[in-house]
């Protein structure tokens, strides 16, 4: 790449969850190309919204006019990179193959993740948490939480991992206070790392957690210090899904490789 740094993980409106007139390939680019940075557009990929709602961004095979956009774009800039951030569910591991089979080799750069085990029901998102509870115990969305992402890794679909544990996005001291009974501790992420590294699954240590009541990264600074130590590979990413905050983080994009670099 023509940088010396990279952000893995920006969205635009090809994003589920970015608005109709959200950032646009073309608004990271400018701000990039200012700052010297390369970066990759790594879009939500949802299989189970694919098949339930028309108006997902990639509905229809529209994947091939996202990497389309973007290969005439890299016509002219040489410091973006097609990506895509895949949700895991583990009833759809033969779609997924078969996607990464027909699709991996015309992409950048995949990540698989875990936003949901319950469809509907996504740990990132606040008010959807507070429903799940209703439901379930705490203790028990956590587990199911690291329980469905060692799958995701043992799986060895994906070579890249995004936000070990961003269950604790809002599950944290500063907001949803965790029970008792629940295990909130490094040591989950650091489980989770490790078995990344036993099969060779490249950690990305996401900034946007700043963002959150959590008001750290994820995993945590300690957290990616040790796995780095231990071996691990690992990638940078915001997790922007504003120009605004994509421009505010970009100091603290550099000062993570710089960190990184010396662990």
């Amino acid at each position: 790449m023509k940088f010396k740094y990279t952000d893995y993980h920006v969205h635009t409106n090809w994003s589920l969850d970015i608005e109709e007139n959200g950032p646009k390939f073309e608004d990271y680019i400018a701000v990039a190309e200012e700052n010297r940075i390369n970066v990759c557009f790594l879009e939500h990929y949802e299989l189970y919204y694919l098949e339930k709602d028309k108006n997902t961004p990639f509905h229809d095979e529209n994947i091939y006019n996202y990497l389309e956009e973007i290969d005439t774009l890299k016509e002219t800039y040489d410091f973006i990179l097609s990506g895509l951030e895949i949700d895991y569910y583990p009833e759809k591991e033969t779609q997924l193959r078969e996607f990464m089979d027909d699709n991996a080799r015309d992409i950048d750069f995949i990540a698989g993740t875990i936003h949901e085990w319950i469809p509907n029901y996504p740990i990132t998102l606040r008010d959807k948490i507070i429903e799940l509870l209703e439901k379930i115990p705490m203790k028990q969305i956590i587990n199911e939480y690291f329980e469905v992402s060692e799958s995701l890794i043992r799986s060895k679909i994906f070579k890249n991992i995004c936000h070990i544990d961003t269950v604790f996005r809002y599950i944290n001291e500063n907001d949803i206070i965790p029970e008792d009974d629940c295990d909130v501790s490094d040591d989950l992420a650091l489980k989770l790392g490790r078995l990344c590294i036993e099969n060779d699954v490249r950690i990305e240590y996401n900034l946007s957690g700043r963002r959150f009541p959590i008001n750290r990264p994820f995993p945590s600074r300690d957290v990616i210090s040790k796995l780095k130590k231990e071996g691990g590979k690992v990638f940078v990413g915001s997790d922007s899904h504003k120009i605004s905050y994509f421009k505010k983080t970009i100091p603290d994009l550099k000062k993570a490789y710089d960190f990184l670099s010396f662990v």
